[in-house]
Order: structure tokens, then sequence, then C-alpha cells
């Protein structure tokens, strides 16, 4: 499946405004035509991050950064390494780190989300707070549930006890950038996907199109978009910069 047309304009208009480009220069890349990497200066940038997008790519960071990054092809920006190696030999001093390399997922197809007799949607901040203190402290961090502009957590019908939950922030007023929470015990039952596709519901009822973030290693998280019906447009990695050194 491949997303609309509207759809990539859309996603590539919001990740310029996120970059601080003009507004139509990833454009042509997301219509499917070969474009140049687009450099995004910032000299005020506290990490390097490097986008690919569809057929294009960009780079934003400090000027160091960009002219460091001209030896390397976009396979080689695209590994977290890379950008950990880069940012320490060139300006961003020993405590530079790595900030992960992460699938960008996306949808443009409503879901048919049945109704479920065992559970209900909760829209009160107090259950997401309850679902967190369940899970790792990790997982949590990660997931910002409790933190997200639309939270939405899944609660047994009998007791409200939470199991799951998914929320979403508004990117650029056109994006619903996602994430979702399981407790341990009940991951891999499809409490995620059941509590994601309903806050994909209201994004799309929204006008919004979401946007499902997956490291590379998690597993769970790339099933999780699969199972959803995302189509997968591109990666995110980053690095801090750490001390540095302009």
């Amino acid at each position: 499946m491949d997303l609309e047309t509207g759809t990539r304009a859309i996603i590539a208009l919001a990740w310029a405004r996120r970059f601080g480009l003009p507004d139509a220069e990833l454009h042509y890349a997301a219509m499917g035509e070969t474009a140049p990497r687009v450099l995004a200066r910032d000299d005020t940038a506290d990490s390097v991050r490097f986008l690919r997008l569809l057929r294009g790519s960009a780079l934003h960071g400090p000027g160091w950064a960009l002219d460091a990054a001209e030896r390397y092809d976009d396979d080689e920006l695209g590994l977290e390494s890379t950008l950990v190696r880069l940012v320490r030999e060139h300006g961003g001093g020993s405590h530079a780190r790595g900030l992960g390399e992460t699938a960008l997922y996306y949808l443009d197809e409503p879901l048919d989300v049945a109704e479920s007799e065992s559970t209900v949607v909760s829209f009160d901040l107090a259950h997401a707070r309850e679902l967190e203190a369940a899970c790792p402290r990790d997982d949590v961090a990660e997931v910002r549930l409790s933190s997200r502009e639309h939270p939405f957590t899944l609660l047994a019908e009998e007791g409200h006890k939470p199991l799951a939950g998914a929320g979403y922030d508004i990117w650029e007023g056109m994006v619903a950038d996602l994430s979702a929470l399981t407790v341990p015990a009940l991951r891999r039952h499809g409490l995620a996907s059941y509590i994601t596709a309903v806050a994909i519901d209201d994004a799309l009822t929204q006008g919004l199109i979401p946007q499902w973030r997956a490291g590379v290693s998690n597993r769970a998280g790339h099933l999780t978009a699969q199972t959803l019906g995302f189509v997968l447009a591109g990666s995110l990695t980053a690095a801090s910069i750490g001390d540095r050194r302009f």
C-alpha cells in the first residue's frame, strides 16, 4: 500500500518546518523525484539529526556538523554510530551520545475499530498515570503517555484496571505523533494495537496524519505498525552534541 500524494506532501511539509527549512524543500523528494541531501544549518542545535524521507534526506545541525558530514553517504549517516563518531571527532566533545535510530511509519487509511465488550477507553490522566506506575521507567520515559496532548487508556470493564494506553502529540498542526504503552504482563495480546487504533481514529477525525516511530531494534513497535497497516516512509537518526565546542 502506498501513501496518497496529499499525505506525502503533508509529511514533507511537517518535517521541513521541524527542521527550519522552507516549506517546499522536501516536497519534490516526497513526490518521488530523486533529490540531493538538504542541509538545515542551526548553530544553536544541541543535536545532529539525519532524516530519510521517501526519496530524499535532510541533515539538521550546526555548520561544523554539516561540513563534516559531506564525506558520508546517506546509508552511513543513517547509522547512529556514524553520527556519534562525527560529533565526537568534529566538535561535539567526548560527552556526545546517540539518541537512536527510528523508523518512520505513516497511515492515511481509516481503521475499522470494533467496540470491545470487556474493556473501556478512558481519557482521564489519572488512569494514564496509574498505567505508567505499573510499567518499567524506561518505557514510561519513552512513551510519555501522561504528557501527551491526547492520551487514551484502555481499562478492564470490571474494576477499571489500566491495561494499555496510547496517545499523540500534534506536530506542526498536521501530524499526530503516536506512542503506546502496555502493562508488561499483558503484552503480545493485541492491547497496544487496539488502543493505538482508537488514538489513530481520533487523529484522522481531526484531519491529522498518524505517525508511528519505532526504534530499529523494537520488534514490538514494528509489529504494531504492520498490524495497523502503517506504511514505512523513512527514518530518523540523531546524536546529542554534548559539551559543544563552537
